[in-house]
């Protein structure tokens, strides 16, 4: 029967007590009216019929118990229905992250403060988590465990940062990648399919020329792409090596010819890439609120949670019936010791 099964079939061994049990309530019966008889001539029937009526009722009884605890199940459990987005966070990790502006913090510590406070925001969604410069990669995959995300973050520091150069393009497609593909396995089957996203941390330097067309691609499968700017448009800082770092001298990074390399928030670049996205630009300092104003008027993705056929436990029935025989039997000896004593 694929309709039933116990969640202990092992105590259905139980059920060979049944018939043992009946044979020892007849043969119990069958001497009791005998001895009656010895010492009565006539035995009133209506005294035999009330214990074996309540000897029933206790077998009964027992027969619920017993399929109780081997916990009958039958009926798949229902399947709920939760909203959600699918978030890609983009961290830029280049070198030109370890510049501090005005406010003498780093680039990259501001974007992992703002990161934090938009895991905030976006909690009860699924979020991942990937690092670009000249190469992307995803540290971790759609998740709803913003513990994890908080982890990952954590432990990016300015040791870290070794590559570069940056390409946006690159990180675009391999995040589309990701979130086009990444599904969450089988217990979730997508019913209504809403938008995804992708928000890219970073001061908007860019050594590749492909941006725009991959923000655009991602658009056509369905990804919105926002930019939150790190750094400062209008004043170009130097950028900092890691080996002057706890040192009297910082040394800075130089070109080929010798040169200080400035850099500054390319702020143009990144509202090209996230009006090609249908997404948004915001600046980091006061851009947060209006963010999350923007992902909330997103729809979700709406998904129906499989119950992988996991059976629903009917067992509370049978507790019930045993419940319900032995509260007959109790009040069927109450009203016949009633009557025996009229």
């Amino acid at each position: 029967m694929n309709w039933l099964r116990f969640g202990n079939p092992e105590l259905l061994h139980l059920l060979w007590t049944v018939p043992p049990l009946i044979l020892l309530l007849l043969f119990g019966l069958r001497q009791k009216q005998q001895a009656l008889r010895q010492f009565q001539i006539n035995v009133n029937p209506a005294h035999l019929q009330h214990h074996k009526i309540q000897a029933g009722l206790l077998l009964l009884s027992y027969l619920f118990v017993i399929l109780a605890i081997a916990r009958p199940q039958w009926g798949v459990k229902s399947e709920a229905v939760a909203e959600r987005l699918d978030v890609m966070l983009a961290l830029d990790i280049s070198t030109s992250m370890l510049a501090e502006d005005e406010t003498s913090v780093r680039r990259l510590t501001h974007a992992k403060e703002i990161m934090l406070s938009v895991l905030d925001e976006l909690e009860g969604d699924r979020i991942g988590l990937l690092y670009f410069a000249e190469a992307s990669f995803v540290v971790c995959p759609l998740t709803s465990d913003t513990g994890t995300l908080r982890e990952f973050l954590g432990a990016v520091t300015a040791g870290t940062l070794v590559h570069s150069g940056t390409r946006i393009g690159n990180a675009i497609e391999i995040a589309t990648e990701r979130l086009v593909s990444d599904q969450n396995g089988a217990k979730i089957a997508s019913d209504f399919g809403g938008q995804k996203v992708l928000i890219l941390f970073t001061d908007g330097e860019d050594h590749g020329g492909e941006a725009v067309e991959a923000a655009k691609v991602a658009t056509q499968k369905g990804v919105h792409i926002y930019c939150v700017g790190i750094g400062n448009a209008i004043r170009s800082v130097p950028i900092p090596l890691q080996a002057g770092v706890g040192t009297e001298a910082t040394p800075y990074k130089r070109d080929a010819s010798g040169r200080l390399v400035l850099t500054a928030l390319d702020e143009t670049r990144l509202q090209e890439i996230a009006q090609a996205g249908n997404g948004n630009y915001h600046h980091a300092t006061a851009g947060l609120t209006e963010l999350a104003t923007d992902l909330a008027r997103l729809e979700k993705q709406k998904f129906r949670i499989r119950s992988d056929g996991e059976y629903q436990d009917r067992f509370q029935l049978f507790v019930a019936g045993a419940l319900v025989l032995l509260i007959c039997e109790a009040l069927h000896f109450t009203l016949w010791s009633r009557r025996s004593q009229r």
